[in-house]
């Protein structure tokens, strides 16, 4: 309170603010996105460590390595089997060689429902679910291995699922498991099911050859397991000496020690990926769909090459010390942290080292309208002291007047005389400097129109209008598919061009007259005011659910918004709307594509494979809201696009009958 009532602090501050808006947004943004890229520099970031400790890590001894030995056998069986039939999946010979081994077996039926057609399709599933031929030769490892499941040392059921069709498959097991109702992924339910589950892994190992194991961490929606899973199989795999990576990135520092400015390079990078594939939304293998469930998930994927130094022996030690560890864990993961980034397999950047840059970068919008509201809230705050002033000198006036005759004490009576006129004085001095100040500071500042909400109310319903439609409009225009012939992918991206090029337009369309030209007359600094409060309330909401595609978002779009304004000078007109159309939410979509399309031979080739690849972002964006739930498309179309939309209307405005 003392800094807005203070004359002279609050004109500083009200002066810096004014004079020197555009500069603190820039430095701001600068300096919070240098700050969230120097996390990567080791002395910035922490080293991992277990919360968890009765995982107790590494603390056994190893029994699986000769059981293991009969995994070829198990090999040459799947595959003999395989040949009989190459049109007949492994279901009925998996479920009996299962049941053979003492293991309760169970089959599960399901039935796809197609989110744009009426069309579904239905495959036999189990509990242990196939992938196609040439890469089930992961099968014989579970078999192999599942001996070793009836040890007297095992104090948790293990679970043993095969998956066909990726996420589809475990997302069908897992409702079937949770009894939760799918729209589009309709089960029967299943016939056994047992506890509560602590943690799941996923296995994409090769039998031989493996020159080192990959880490798959992000979930749904950006989910993350917990730090103290991940650490876990990191621990074993270098207890084992085999190498990991995230992402196929490794941690330099191991190689070249000290801090380098090649281990920050390999650190940055390794971060860069993680953040890569977790702004996405959508999980990068089977283990995402269980954090959906509160289960603790990762995917141990084996790299194989021509001269691996490692053998199916090393993963199968690697399980079973994951399986064992986990065997000690009394309680549900709980400990440690669920939010963070890593820039190597060792180090990790907490929640509480990430947030603080990445507000700096969101904050530059709101610098732009904070003189505003502080000025107004500062001459509120002097109106209200004077009235208070004023009120008090009445008071003071009305009790004199009433104990007059009853106090003989003329000393008291002059005094509270003499407080009437002082109080009166000092109540008319506030007045006067508060309205010189008010005045000198709207002068300063940029002129504040006097045309209100209704003139942006028009734009803002035609925003939400947009939004609206661009989240269901494919849905609504696919039902009309089958009469043009058209592929559901093409259709979507079609529909969403569409929509796009209508609201490039609809500023043009809202143009009405005003003197002698044509001009779009709105109050663009309302406009814009509600626009960056609207858009970093939505990028520190989705920063705390997803950091990633918080961070993505603000880096590119924050520059753009925050300077945009009305230009007389049509040269600067069309260079602001060239960079809204560069960061608008479609453009974005396609430099996404070219990214995961870069290298081609030819530009040609570029530009044709990232349109391919924005085209199956999108329709896979699309079919994983309607399967799993994602939000990724829902905060594309519904919150981002219609913001983005607010700012796109301010550059068409009349820059001089506006004010």
């Amino acid at each position: 309170m003392g800094l807005l009532t203070n004359e002279q602090s609050r004109n500083r501050v009200v002066s810096l603010l004014v004079q020197h808006n555009q500069k603190l947004s820039v430095l701001v943004y600068l300096a919070g996105i240098s700050w969230f890229f120097a996390l990567a520099y080791q002395p910035l970031n922490a080293a991992t460590y277990f919360s968890e400790n009765a995982l107790l890590p590494g603390l056994v001894e190893s029994h699986l390595p000769s059981v293991f030995l009969s995994v070829l056998q198990y090999k040459e069986q799947v595959e003999q089997e395989a040949k009989r039939d190459p049109k007949v999946t492994l279901q009925d010979w998996v479920y009996k060689k299962f049941d053979s081994l003492g293991i309760e077996t169970f089959q599960q039926n399901f039935s796809v429902v197609y989110p744009f057609r009426s069309l579904s399709s239905k495959v036999c599933w189990m509990s242990a679910p196939l992938r196609p031929w040439h890469r089930i030769q992961r099968i014989s490892v579970h078999i192999a291995g599942i001996k070793d499941a009836s040890k007297p040392y095992w104090s948790k059921d293990i679970i043993f699922l095969f998956s066909d069709f990726d996420e589809i498959g475990a997302m069908a097991w897992l409702d079937a498991y949770h009894e939760t109702a799918s729209q589009y992924i309709l089960t029967n339910g299943l016939e056994g099911r047992s506890g509560a589950i602590q943690a799941a892994i996923n296995l994409e190992l090769p039998l031989d050859n493996i020159n080192y194991f990959n880490l798959k961490l992000e979930g749904l929606n950006g989910q993350l397991p917990n730090l103290d899973l991940v650490n876990l199989l990191v621990r074993l795999c270098q207890k084992e000496g085999a190498r990991v990576a995230i992402h196929h990135s490794f941690d330099k520092r191991l190689s070249y020690g000290g801090d380098s400015f090649d281990n920050y390079k390999s650190s940055l990078k390794t971060m860069l990926k993680m953040m890569w594939y977790q702004a996405s939304g959508a999980p990068s293998g089977n283990h995402g769909l269980f954090q959906k469930f509160h289960i603790e998930s990762v995917t141990l994927q084996g790299v194989a090459k021509k001269k691996g130094s490692h053998d199916i022996t090393t993963a199968a030690r690697i399980m079973e010390g994951v399986l064992r560890s986990l065997n000690n864990l009394l309680e549900r993961f709980h400990q440690s942290f669920f939010f963070y980034l890593l820039p190597s397999t060792n180090r990790y950047v907490s929640i509480g080292m990430y947030m603080p840059p990445f507000g700096l970068m969101a904050l530059a919008g709101l610098i732009k309208i904070s003189f505003v509201v502080f000025t107004l809230t500062c001459h509120g705050l002097a109106l209200w002291k004077v009235s208070q002033m004023q009120t008090n000198a009445e008071k003071k006036e009305d009790t004199k007047k009433d104990g007059a005759d009853e106090s003989p004490d003329k000393d008291k009576e002059k005094d509270v005389e003499g407080m009437k006129y002082s109080l009166k004085d000092e109540a008319k001095t506030a007045v006067d400097e508060s309205k010189d100040n008010f005045e000198d500071e709207m002068k300063t500042a940029e002129p504040l129109t006097n045309k209100g909400v209704l003139t942006i109310l028009p734009v803002f319903l035609v925003s939400m209008l947009m939004g609206w439609m661009a989240h269901q409009g494919p849905e609504l225009l696919t039902r009309i598919v089958p009469r043009f012939r058209i592929q559901t992918e093409d259709m979507i991206i079609y529909s969403l061009f569409a929509i796009f090029t209508a609201a490039l337009a609809y500023p043009k369309l809202m143009t009405r007259k005003s003197g002698s030209p044509s001009t779009f007359v709105i109050d663009w600094q309302l406009l814009k005011s509600i626009a960056l409060i609207g858009q970093t309330l939505a990028l520190t909401t989705i920063s705390l659910l997803n950091i990633s595609q918080a961070f993505f978002l603000t880096a590119f779009m924050v520059p753009v918004t925050t300077l945009v304004r009305p230009s007389q000078q049509k040269i600067f007109r069309w260079i602001q709307m060239l960079a809204l159309v560069f960061v608008s939410p479609l453009s974005l979509m396609f430099l996404v594509g070219l990214i995961s399309a870069w290298p081609q031979p030819s530009t040609f080739d570029l530009l044709l494979q990232g349109y391919t690849n924005c085209k199956e972002l999108i329709f896979l964006g699309v079919m994983d809201s309607y399967l799993f739930n994602a939000w990724t498309e829902t905060i594309i179309t519904a919150v981002i696009f219609p913001i983005w939309l607010l700012f796109w209307a301010i550059p068409w405005v009349d820059a001089v009958n506006s004010l």
